[in-house]
Formats: C-alpha cells, structure tokens, sequence
C-alpha cells in the first residue's frame, strides 16, 4: 500500500478499538478467504454515521454463509426450479408482444445472460433499463451499447450531474461511501419504473446470498425492504437526514427523487413480482462471461486489469468503482480482490492457494488510474452550492485530502500504523 503523511490523532489509538460494530476478532473463510468483517446487503437509505453495521454470517466451522449456500445448490432441484420459471413466465408474458419484464442492469455479462436467455429460450419480452454510472469507463459504455445492439430496448436514467456529484462527496465526506447514492438510485430506479411503465414483473440476474448475505433464500422474491420505505421523512441520504439536505443544500424533491425509494404502500399497490435469475437456474459468473461472449458482437473486457484486483470483466462501467473498493479496504479491511477471488475459489475457477497469492499481490493496491478525473469529478463549486461548506471541510478535492480522510475511517482493530505506512493487523497470510 502507498505510503502517506500520517495524522497524529490517529496513532495512538487503542487496537482493541472496534469501529462500527465489526466483529473483534478478525476471521477469514476456511473455503474462500472472505473476511467476517465483510458487511450484509442492507436497506441503504438507513445507513447513517452511527448506524452499526451487521456483517455476514460466519458458522463455528469457521465457513461463510456464501460458502455454505455454495454447497447447498448442489442438493436444489433445478429442473424444478426451471419448471417454476416458465409457469412464472407463462402467467406474465404479453399476448400481444408488448414489454412484460424489466430487467435491470448495465449491460454487464450477468445483465445481458438475464435478459438475452429470458427473450430468447423463455420467450419474454424484457425492457431493460438502467440508472447511469457516475463516470463511464470506455469498455462500459461499449458493453451497454452492445446489450442494446443485442435486440433490447433500454432507458437510461441519468440523475442531474451537479445533484449527484454533491451528494456523492457528501456521502465519501460523511460515511466514507461514494458509492451510495449511485447504489440507492440502482435501486430505486427499476422499481419505480417498473410501475411508471405497468409491468409488473422484474427479473434481476444474481441473489445477493450468493455473496454471502443470509437473507432466505428459499423465496423467489427480493427482500422489499431494499428498495420501499414505510415514510420518506425518515430515510438518509449521505449519512444525514433526507430533509435536513432538503434544508440546508435548498434541495427539491424533484433534485432527490432518485435516490427516494418507493413506499411500502405504493409498492404493494403496484403488485410486482420482483425476483431473480439465480433462484431459477444455477448461476454462474464465468458461465455468464462465456455466453454473452457467444452470443453477442462486442462484448468487451477492460483494456487494463482493474485496480486492487486480478480481473478485467467484473463491474466495469464506472470509474468510481476504484474509489469505492478502495474504501471498503480502509473501512473492512477487505479489498477488491478478495471479492473476486473468493467468488472465483467458490465455483472452482481457481484453488485457495491461489486466491491466497491473488489477494496478497493486488487487494492492498492503491487506486492511482483514474484519480485525477475523480479528484476533479469530487470537487464541488460553493458558489453554485449554498450552504455546502456545512457538509464538507474543503470544497476542493485532491489525493492528499482522499488519504486523510480515509484515515478517519480506518478501524483500529483492523489497521495498524509502523514503519511510516498502513498495513493490516492480520492479513490473510
């Protein structure tokens, strides 16, 4: 890892100082060297400063939920399960040949294996739609055009940039995730298109239980608690209070709508099936790689392997994704590497010793490739923002500032300090 000026205020920190209520004792995964730091899927418009974080499950054989959902694929019936899709698909495909599911995503491998294999083998008629990247990557905006070129229509939704652009440093100043109002409007987005467009049948390609979040999976449908809320008044935006950034940043509700999740109430009177591939057919990353590969023109990977990592094909569309793996890092002490290699060991696309050796080459790297755009993407005009110094120290943002504030939100039974850098008090080897 880089090394970087220290802050004072940090060093001195007691290791048994546990930061948002992560397990204590770090443990990583006996099958596929996840940590349990690692946290669950939650309903992201709740995440707040002091929220605690719930973390996935780990069983007293020191094996990850992951894992263990892993090996129970293998006893599921899947030609049942099969079955169980083209009656759902019986019961919601048009007669008429009109729009009868959205399918959500960016034109990845997995959004395209969903919508191509439900068009062409279960006879659907999908409208896919997607909420755009904050910046896109060459080879993302390639691959969305290539879904398009496919065979399938898409609306894309694109938030107003200057919106965007201050509530993603708010959310990186305040939580250290700038990644979140991306993910709340990925959410958000389907759903109330979805019932803006009266469809009321969505398919997503993978279940999050098959990363390890303990959700029960024996239901065809998505938790709704992901993407509804009982009362906007009480959602968080960045870390604060939805009305408070309404106040203070003299926001609209038009400004904010797209990371406002739909209601419990009008989701129930929408009536929409919202469920995903994976519960129906064994999901497979690199299978997915494969068949979009074979069955498109131009699918294409990055053009350089993707910092903090090995791979060239997962999520690739958006240049803020270095950021946003990087700051699990600091916060979890897990790095983007570990994501995939632990992945890639559970479907036997790679043996443990070399996810092992993968994560101690790449997972620490610093995300120098793109920094410069972000740093200029990440600074925001108090002039044309009133009351923004209320939310952030500087308006402008450099490396320098990404670094100190990292630091903040590095957790001390995680990191230590010595030798003038940052290393991790347990790594994997």
């Amino acid at each position: 890892m880089k090394n970087r000026p220290f802050n004072e205020e940090f060093k001195s920190e007691n290791p048994k100082t546990v930061l948002y209520n992560l397990p204590k004792d770090v443990i990583y995964c006996k099958n596929c060297l996840m940590s349990n730091q690692r946290p669950d899927t939650t309903a992201e418009h709740y995440n707040k400063t002091d929220q605690n974080k719930k973390t996935i499950k780990f069983y007293d054989d020191q094996i990850c939920y992951a894992c263990k959902w892993s090996t129970k694929k293998d006893d599921i019936d899947w030609e049942k399960r099969e079955f169980e899709l083209k009656e759902l698909c019986d019961k919601f495909r048009s007669r008429n040949g009109s729009y009868d599911v959205v399918v959500p995503g960016s034109g990845g491998k997995d959004s395209f294996y969903a919508s191509h294999i439900l068009k062409t083998k279960y006879n659907m008629n999908p409208i896919t739609c997607t909420f755009s990247p904050h910046i896109y990557t060459e080879w993302g905006k390639k691959n969305f055009y290539n879904w398009i070129n496919a065979g399938f229509s898409n609306y894309l939704f694109t938030a107003d940039n200057r919106i965007h652009r201050i509530i993603t440093r708010i959310a990186l100043e305040n939580i250290l995730h700038p990644f979140q109002p991306w993910v709340l409007g990925h959410m958000n987005f389907p759903i109330k298109f979805a019932k803006l467009m009266k469809i009321p049948f969505m398919m997503y390609g993978d279940n999050s239980a098959e990363f390890g979040t303990s959700h029960d999976t024996n239901d065809s449908n998505l938790t709704s608690n992901l993407f509804t809320c009982k009362n906007i008044d009480e959602i968080f935006i960045s870390g604060y209070p939805v009305n408070k950034l309404k106040k203070d940043l003299k926001l609209t509700d038009a400004e904010l709508d797209p990371y406002i999740p739909i209601t419990n109430e009008d989701f129930k009177k929408a009536k929409i099936k919202y469920c995903t591939l994976s519960y129906f057919i064994k999901w497979s990353n690199q299978n997915n790689y494969y068949y979009t590969i074979e069955n498109s023109e131009n699918f294409t990977l990055s053009s350089e392997r993707t910092s903090g990592t090995y791979t060239k094909h997962q999520s690739i569309d958006d240049k803020l994704d270095d950021l946003h793996y990087y700051t699990t890092l600091i916060k979890f002490g897990i790095g983007r590497a570990v994501y995939d290699a632990a992945n890639d060991i559970r479907c036997g696309d790679i043996t443990i010793e070399e996810g092992k050796n993968l994560i101690n080459k790449y997972h620490l790297e610093y995300p120098k490739r793109f920094m410069i755009e972000l740093c200029e993407y990440l600074t925001i005009n108090p002039n044309q923002t009133k009351n923004i110094k209320n939310f952030i120290k500087s308006p402008i943002f450099t490396e320098d500032y990404f670094n100190e504030l990292c630091d903040k939100f590095r957790s001390p039974h995680i990191w230590k300090y010595e030798n003038n850098g940052w290393k991790l008090r347990n790594p994997i080897i």
